[in-house]
């Protein structure tokens, strides 16, 4: 059983968003439509929890990211505490929640691509909480939940750091013309 739930896919694919489901069912319940948007957030930290963990001090780019979406989750708490989500029957934040997993998505073929395979799977934690919560608010209207920007906040400040650290991580590429250090060895 250990070995399955170190898995990456089941890290990636499927921890994040049962645990994101069952957060922003838990949270409408017992505390509204208003507050159920931030199960989404709850199931990311939870599966940061398990991958990378929550590291004191956190010295690498992995190690501040689960810190960093702490951050923004709280920052998101009090936006919504101190003002209230405004009533807009149309959309109700699909689409942002759309355009934020299509760009974890992106982020995490980049990385796997040729950037960092860890941050690709960090990339596909944020797409799926996030993924959840705007199928949640399409297929639900009922339910009464909005994504608004604050629900989202910290999965777009999970991406953001995501992009930083796959975009600063790139390998300086020789101009043209120039020999490549492991290529041409200089003492020839």
């Amino acid at each position: 059983m250990n070995a399955m739930l170190n898995h990456p896919a089941i890290q990636s694919l499927v921890l994040p968003p049962l645990v994101a489901w069952l957060a922003i069912w838990l949270l409408g319940r017992w505390a509204g439509p208003r507050w159920a948007p931030l199960g989404a957030a709850l199931g990311l930290l939870a599966a940061l929890a398990v991958l990378p963990g929550f590291d004191w001090p956190a010295l690498s780019r992995v190690q501040k990211l689960p810190w960093t979406v702490l951050a923004g989750t709280l920052v998101a708490g009090v936006w919504l505490w101190k003002k209230p989500v405004p009533n807009r029957p149309r959309m109700r934040g699909v689409a942002l929640a759309a355009a934020l997993t299509v760009a974890a998505l992106g982020l995490a073929a980049f990385g796997g691509l040729g950037g960092s395979l860890l941050l690709a799977q960090l990339a596909l934690m944020v797409a799926a909480t996030t993924a959840v919560l705007g199928l949640w608010v399409w297929w639900r209207p009922a339910s009464g939940l909005r994504a608004s920007l604050a629900s989202l906040l910290p999965g777009f400040v999970a991406g953001l750091f995501i992009a930083v650290s796959l975009f600063s991580a790139l390998p300086d590429q020789p101009l043209a013309g120039e020999d490549g250090l492991y290529y041409t060895p200089q003492w020839k």
